[in-house]
Order: structure tokens, then sequence, then C-alpha cells
């Protein structure tokens, strides 16, 4: 079966799993999109995602290696979970242009 049902979660102190979310689809395309505060909400909003037949996980660069991990776990490793990564250089970068 062809990749077409991404899942995406992002993650901040301000958001809330049952208030933000968001879906975008197209004829091959159907991303389910979900705002999270905490790992533990990431894991809950996995196993939904699981559910709706979601093929993939992606989390932002919020996440780290063990969070990614920690949400495999949750969903018992049946889908891909990926997670963005900065390197070194684009990491000094938010840390300067945050900061």
């Amino acid at each position: 079966m062809a990749l077409q049902r991404y899942g995406f979660i992002v993650k901040s102190a301000d958001l809330e799993m049952f208030k933000h979310h968001s879906r975008l689809a197209s004829e091959n395309f159907d991303m389910s999109i979900s705002g999270v505060n905490s790992v533990e909400q990431a894991q809950l909003v996995a196993q939904e995602m699981l559910t709706k037949g979601i093929q993939l996980i992606e989390l932002c660069g919020a996440f780290s290696a063990e969070d990614a991990q920690r949400i495999r776990e949750a969903i018992n490793d049946h889908i891909p979970v990926g997670y963005v990564q900065y390197t070194a250089e684009e990491q000094a970068r938010l840390v300067h242009d945050l900061g």
C-alpha cells in the first residue's frame, strides 16, 4: 500500500491536544496534525493516530530521540516514527536568533 496517511505532532507549552489539531488533505495526501504540550500527550495522540489508519508519524524538532522512542513504545512500534533534527550549526542559529 502506498503511503498516503501521515501524522505530524508538534510540541509547545501552550498547545492542548484536544484543541489544537487539524487536517491537510488532497486526493493522494492526508495529514493529521496535532499540537501537544508533553511527551505523554504525544503518546496518546500517536495511539489515536494509529487507530485512524495513519501510516507514519513525524515529530517536530521539540522532541528528542528519547521522546521519539517513548512514542514508538506507546504504539508498540506498529508504524515508523521519525523526528526533526537540527545540525549543530542550525541549533546555534536558533539559540542566537531566538535568544
